[in-house]
């Protein structure tokens, strides 16, 4: 392209040296010369407009490799949104699933304290007096008036349980504690009596002239007065409480 511009160049300014004089005589050397140099201005605007498109082309390669990555960014945020759409649908699923299994379990919970909290308040006459004051908290938050009418299921379920560890701590050992006894003369008497876990008991005073034993029943604890107990019942309790070395010491058991 250049070799042949400098070439009509040179073609114009010999034309216009050598022939000048002539043109105007010739008619026909000024028609070719005007023709040439408007091919020249053609392939000057020719080249002009190519170098145009190519700058023109480059610029729109690189608008449409950026729309591209637009393009591209687009569908991955997209894709990984419905990715995650797809994580949170599938989470909720389990969500709802675990709390359908826990309102079951809940349900189940309720029901089953139902059943077991009266069997378990029928007790309690059968629980001796030391027992009696140790859970008496336990005993009024399951009163159906009292604060284990608003306790949660989780809550009343833990009452029962330390409940029920107490007397099986309770029924597991012999337990001694000071009381009242009437006396022969319908007076009270401080004795001290000697549980054998929930099955059995027996009572002394200090002289060991009032001695007897006892046994729970559904209305509540039967003490049946037996003098003659009384050295048995103090050597038992001078036993437990290490005055006395360890030895077999026979008491009456009676089985319900």
């Amino acid at each position: 392209m250049k070799v042949v511009f400098w070439l009509a160049m040179g073609l114009a300014g010999f034309c216009s040296a050598g022939a000048g004089a002539a043109a105007e005589a010739d008619p026909a050397a000024a028609e070719f010369r005007a023709v040439l140099e408007q091919w020249i201005q053609t392939r000057q605007l020719i080249s002009k407009a190519k170098s145009e498109w190519a700058a023109e082309r480059e610029m729109l390669q690189q608008t449409l490799a950026m729309l591209q990555r637009e393009v591209e960014s687009l569908e991955t945020a997209l894709s990984q949104t419905e990715t995650q759409s797809v994580a949170v649908t599938a989470e909720r699923a389990l969500v709802k699933r675990q709390q359908e299994s826990y309102d079951a379990a809940l349900t189940l919970l309720r029901d089953r304290l139902a059943a077991l909290v009266p069997r378990l308040q029928r007790l309690q006459p059968s629980f001796p007096e030391p027992l009696q004051k140790a859970v008496s908290p336990l005993w009024d938050r399951l009163a159906a008036g009292g604060q284990g009418a608003t306790q949660s299921a989780g809550a009343r379920l833990q009452t029962v349980v330390t409940l029920l560890n107490e007397a099986e701590k309770f029924d597991q050992g012999l337990t001694l504690h000071a009381e009242l006894r009437p006396g022969p003369d319908g007076q009270p008497v401080k004795v001290q009596t000697l549980y054998l876990g929930l099955a059995q008991a027996w009572y002394v005073d200090q002289n060991g002239r009032i001695a007897g034993r006892g046994v729970p029943t559904s209305e509540g604890w039967r003490w049946v007065e037996e003098p003659g107990l009384g050295p048995r019942v103090q050597e038992a309790v001078a036993v437990h409480e290490g005055r006395r070395p360890a030895r077999y010491v026979e008491l009456p058991v009676e089985v319900q």
